[in-house]
């Protein structure tokens, strides 16, 4: 293993990259820089995570690099109360109108899409997980459901779906095999009410209307996120459950753990932490 820092900010950057890829002769290219959570620094966020990733891809097609994994995930369909049961590839993107982090990876996914109808010799894969859980899981959703007691929203209990970090890397390795091109939405076996899973873990749930929801999460969410609270919490209150028959069809993937073995998990984890 080799390490090289190349900063994506950079406007040079593509240049920079497409050298090492020359260099160590790289066939395939898996990109997962991106933020675990929005942050207040929009507009760096914003060009790391969809400029830098035009960097990625010109630094590809120049290097002439066969396969590009690009690990998105499926927050970008949206929570909305329209919403099919199940949420297919073929479902437009529709992310949430104030969660600006979500709107950047859904803005990147199309510019993805034009790319890879301009490079056909490319091997362009999007993988598009659920909520990701398991022991060294990390994100708002995770951090949010990590307390004894989790605030949800009043008259809102959305079906839930998880996937196991691992089955994430093993779908991963299947991306990078496999002759597939496309996205490809990732989840454990089963949904679960979200009242079923904090029953499950022993965690008290706190109701809270959303309109007072949001207006006493106003400015501690907006200081810590640069989003609104209702970025986060509508989330938690319109289903966003995808469908993954093309994953398992194309790519092979099949699930170690279910939506709730993998909860499970998470919670097991983060039990065990508070006795050492």
């Amino acid at each position: 293993m080799r390490f090289h820092r190349v900063d994506l900010t950079e406007p040079t950057a593509d240049s920079r990259l497409a050298e090492l890829l020359e260099k160590e002769r790289c066939e395939a290219l898996v990109h997962a820089a991106f933020f675990k959570a929005p942050g207040v620094e929009r507009e760096y966020m914003h060009e790391l995570e969809v400029i830098g990733s035009l960097h990625v891809m010109n630094a590809c097609a120049a290097a002439g690099v066969g396969r590009l994994v690009v690990i998105s995930t499926a927050q970008t369909y949206g929570p909305h109360a329209d919403n099919p049961g199940f949420l297919t590839e073929a479902h437009p993107l529709r992310p949430h109108a104030e969660a600006y982090s979500i709107q950047d990876r859904a803005e990147l996914e199309g510019l993805l899409r034009v790319f890879s109808e301009r490079h056909r010799g490319m091997n362009v894969v999007v993988l598009k997980p659920c909520g990701v859980m398991g022991p060294n899981a990390d994100s708002l959703l995770v951090q949010h459901l990590s307390g004894a007691a989790v605030t949800t929203v009043m008259g809102f209990d959305p079906l839930m779906q998880f996937l196991h970090e691992e089955d994430l890397l093993h779908a991963l390795q299947l991306a990078l095999i496999q002759d597939v091109r496309g996205s490809f939405n990732l989840a454990g076996e089963g949904v679960l009410p979200l009242s079923t899973l904090l029953r499950l873990a022993g965690k008290r749930s706190v109701p809270v209307p959303h309109p007072m929801l949001y207006r006493l999460a106003y400015l501690p969410w907006l200081s810590r996120t640069g989003e609104v609270p209702a970025a986060f919490y509508d989330h938690l209150r319109f289903g966003w459950v995808v469908d993954t028959a093309r994953a398992k069809t194309l790519l092979g993937f099949e699930p170690t753990y279910s939506t709730k073995e993998a909860w499970l998990s998470f919670v097991v984890s983060r039990r065990m932490r508070s006795y050492r």
